[in-house]
């Protein structure tokens, strides 16, 4: 007897030897059959599901996001969709007055670029007027840039690891940080415990399962402030013991030093390890973001003569880095978002394989975004993969060409010319910098337009993907990410039991129809994470 047998529905399985089906039944946590109505009206289940003519996918794989960060700005003070310093000052002075009791601030998500007159950052006097008394960060959307009050930055200052960013990523006058300066504020609050993380981590899950997610690709080591690594995966490994994990964690490992990393290692960690929490590939930060100018280009800025964005790591660093991963089997993926943080990252992935060749680790490249003809071609014979937000056209089409040029930005966001060229795209949200849900973003694939339908045909339309293509981004390409394509990403007799119900078949309405379609029910291992 099965445990769950649905019918009368439309199951698209991404499987090429079986698209689509009417029924699928599910036992143990398993799928045990895969077929049409008439068929599976002899079968036997504890429960039988109708679906009404719903359409059910694979569970999606969301490829890329920061779940605990999203979870701890999420309950702390939000500022995205702020069109103004003003706006960001008031809801944080509103949040301290409704806690006054509060140690410390976080605000996550202003966007200088989106504010209507004033496009700047708040300053240091003007978080002090929030107050003087407690540390405060705020946060640009992005995460790569922040400003602090006068209380955090006399902490930051202080820390043994300031020294040689002081007027380079630390400016004390104005209260600015970026890149790897903006965790040092995490080490200027008081340490969160393992059962502080494990609130954080289910509130985000949970919110996954609504969007249909059933596998996150996520990095969090780094990513809630006052939570060493090793308290992270605690709490991950806590929750799954006691069964409280909605969503399988595919953990990207964030690491901004080698000799922290080789601990890592030592330790014992390797990609591939758990169950439902599984250790993913070693994470690293290569340069910044478009926004704030410092994504790492070939070519300086359109007006400037000598910004060229800013490499974090050094090509030395970088081989060091990867070479070590390739000998203990270790997968990569690297945040890149400019050319010449891809050449760098493309030359450490080439001769770590020179050092331990044969290795099929799935090295990749989050983000992707300002690519090159020459840059797809090496991706595509160093099988890298290519970690992708559709998400990101809504917001970056108004600012890449006044960033690098008209001419350059018709080769950027080049999805369908990486499917063409055989890289493995991987589709994600980068969340909480853009919205995780995965009906936004497959819209985002197949039109490249704004939820408001502009530009009309699209932004840079030569890229556009079909839908089944931006599917497989979210299921497929995800499970493959993870080593995990012979039992994730399809629903196929064998595979584990994780699928989403939707309201409409999506394949048979317009496409300006898709981001309105409903979830309707996520399923994980055989069992009901979210039903509407």
């Amino acid at each position: 007897m099965l445990d769950r047998l649905f019918f009368n529905g439309i199951i698209r399985t991404m499987d090429e030897e079986n698209p689509v089906a009417q029924a699928i039944g599910m036992k143990d946590g398993k799928i045990c059959f895969v077929g049409s109505d008439e068929q599976a009206a002899s079968l036997e289940a504890a429960e039988k599901v109708n679906l009404n003519g719903k359409l059910a996918l694979p569970g999606f794989n969301e490829g890329h996001m920061h779940l605990g960060t999203y979870a701890f700005a999420n309950m702390n003070v939000k500022l995205f969709e702020t069109k103004s310093v003003e706006e960001c000052l008031e809801r944080m002075k509103k949040r301290l007055a409704e806690t006054p009791d509060m140690k410390w601030m976080y605000a996550r998500g202003f966007n200088d670029q989106s504010f209507t007159e004033d496009k700047r950052y708040p300053t240091r006097e003007e978080l002090d007027t929030v107050s003087d008394q407690i540390p405060i960060m705020a946060v640009r959307a992005c995460g790569h840039a922040a400003v602090v009050n006068s209380v955090a930055m006399d902490r930051i200052v202080k820390l043994p690891e300031a020294e040689e960013m002081m007027g380079n990523r630390i400016h004390p006058e104005t209260g600015e940080v970026d890149e790897a300066a903006v965790k040092l504020f995490y080490k200027a609050i008081d340490e969160r415990t393992v059962e502080d993380v494990e609130e954080l981590l289910k509130f985000g899950m949970n919110k996954l399962a609504e969007c249909g997610i059933t596998c996150c690709q996520t990095d969090d080591l780094k990513g809630i402030p006052a939570a060493p690594w090793r308290t992270v995966i605690q709490a991950y490994k806590n929750l799954e013991a006691r069964g409280e994990m909605p969503v399988r964690i595919y953990e990207q490992c964030l690491f901004l030093h080698y000799p922290e990393f080789e601990e890592f290692v030592d330790e014992g960690y390797r990609t591939g390890q758990g169950d439902i929490f599984k250790v993913g590939p070693l994470k690293l930060l290569l340069d910044g973001s478009l926004g704030a100018k410092t994504a790492a280009l070939t070519k300086p800025y359109i007006g400037s003569k000598d910004n060229y964005g800013l490499l974090v790591i050094s090509q030395e660093e970088m081989n060091q880095f990867a070479t070590l991963a390739q000998k203990e089997n270790i997968q990569i993926a690297v945040h890149c978002i400019g050319d010449r943080a891809m050449e760098v990252t493309l030359a450490a992935f080439e001769e770590a394989n020179r050092q331990y060749p044969g290795k099929d680790r799935r090295h990749g490249i989050v983000h992707a975004q300002l690519t090159t003809k020459a840059i797809l071609e090496r991706m595509a014979k160093d099988e890298a993969i290519a970690y992708i937000q559709p998400v990101f056209v809504a917001t970056d089409m108004d600012v890449t060409e006044a960033r690098v040029g008209k001419e350059w930005m018709q080769e950027t966001y080049a999805w369908k010319t990486m499917n063409k060229l055989g890289i493995l795209t991987v589709g994600g949200s980068d969340a909480p910098v853009e919205s995780f849900d995965v009906m936004d973003n497959l819209y985002f694939a197949v039109t490249r337009q704004k939820l408001n339908g502009f530009p009309e045909g699209g932004w840079l339309p030569h890229e556009k993907v079909s839908l089944y293509e931006a599917v497989e981004m979210f299921t497929t390409h995800g499970a493959k990410a993870c080593f995990q394509e012979d039992s994730l990403g399809k629903l196929k007799k064998g595979y584990e039991a994780d699928m989403v119900v939707v309201a409409e078949d999506i394949f048979e309405i317009p496409e300006e129809k898709i981001k309105d379609v409903a979830i309707c029910e996520t399923i994980m291992r055989g069992k009901t994470t979210y039903r509407a």
